[in-house]
């Protein structure tokens, strides 16, 4: 009995930590991918100013965190936050200026 509540118990969290790691994941995507549509029709594409909508993006998700209910603890998920948004927003930059330019 005690060993099969043990393991519920195990698979619980690992199905809660794989759920918290896909939040990580997805969010600085979407944000990202936001940020560089967000500067292909905001921004003109020779300035550099592209790229603050892009940290702006970063900083915004300070915020969305709490509301999702995900924890983020430490420099470390920081910077993969903050380098996933900004790759996102370089990719989609990068093809929307490819196809529509």
């Amino acid at each position: 009995m005690e060993n099969d509540k043990k393991e519920r118990d195990k698979k619980e969290k690992e199905k809660a930590e794989y759920v918290e790691g896909l939040k990580k994941t997805l969010t600085p995507l979407l944000f990202g991918i936001l940020a560089g549509v967000i500067s292909f029709f905001v921004v003109n594409p020779a300035s550099d100013e592209g790229l603050l909508i892009a940290i702006l993006m970063v900083m915004v998700q300070k915020f969305v965190y709490p509301f999702m209910h995900t924890s983020i603890k430490g420099a470390k998920d920081w910077i993969y936050i903050s380098f996933m948004t900004i790759f996102c927003w370089f990719i989609s930059f990068t093809l929307l200026l490819m196809f529509f330019v």
